[in-house]
């Protein structure tokens, strides 16, 4: 199972914990709230190393600015520099421990660095958060984190929570179905499944789809998974190894 927390790049999202400094002029706090929005910017874009002058400037304006540091260390770990980007989150942490974004974000960064239990506390911690305005990501990147325990009961439980709080979230579907087809629950998985594809598209879905549809012994469901494969992300393995199923003869007869 592909295993993918949630680093919050979602512009308002990640500049809402950025609570105004009084020692700073408000001149000089609007540009450093410009200065994160610019690097958020770039860094959405995938322009990293743009993303981390702006942000730089940003810091050297204010070192405490709690986006800034947010936004910093997700260019950091992005760049694959984890040192730096832990650096990054403790310092706007420690000086804005109540940002459930760093939260939740930090959260997502240990747990990815298989630190599980520091990730863990670290979403409770977002949770309890009263201002944070996507307690659903939390709730994701929980229940994402608590299927490398494995916890599978208490990840399903965090899936329906992030389902009820943003129903349009498409993460949630894909875990679940891949919960039910592994437990064998094929129909089930066919279902949830559907509900992701409805709202968001990927190859290890598709591929996913494909062999719940060989699972069901459903030729319509193959062929669309396949078809949709095929079409949107042919050079991937996921694919490729469609591919070869066909070639084997393995989606004859369903």
């Amino acid at each position: 199972m592909r295993l993918s927390l949630v680093g919050a790049i979602f512009g308002t999202v990640l500049l809402a914990g950025c609570a105004s400094t009084p020692r700073l002029l408000p001149q000089t706090h609007k540009l450093v709230q410009l200065r994160t929005a610019l690097g958020v910017g770039y860094m959405r874009q995938g322009q990293l190393g743009l993303a981390r002058n702006e942000l730089a400037h940003a810091l050297a304006l204010d070192p405490t600015d709690g986006a800034a540091n947010n936004a910093m260390a997700l260019v950091e770990e992005r760049l694959r520099e984890p040192a730096k980007a832990r650096r990054y989150f403790r310092r706007g942490l420690a000086h804005h421990p109540h940002d459930g974004s760093l939260q939740n974000n930090y959260g997502a960064f240990l747990c990815g660095t298989g630190h599980v239990a520091a990730g863990l506390k670290r979403f409770r911690a977002a949770l309890h958060s009263p201002l944070y305005p996507t307690p659903q990501l939390a709730d994701l990147n929980m229940a994402v984190c608590l299927l490398k325990v494995p916890n599978v009961k208490a990840a399903v439980h965090y899936f329906h929570r992030a389902q009820a709080l943003a129903p349009e979230l498409a993460a949630p579907y894909y875990y679940l179905a891949r919960i039910r087809y592994d437990h064998r629950e094929y129909a089930r998985a066919k279902g949830d499944l559907a509900q992701y594809l409805a709202r968001a598209r990927s190859a290890h879905a598709l591929f996913l789809g494909v062999r719940i549809g060989l699972a069901l012994k459903d030729a319509r469901f193959i062929r669309y998974c396949a078809t949709r494969l095929f079409e949107g992300y042919r050079h991937t393995h996921e694919a490729q190894t469609v591919l070869q199923w066909q070639r084997e003869g393995r989606l004859d007869g369903h």
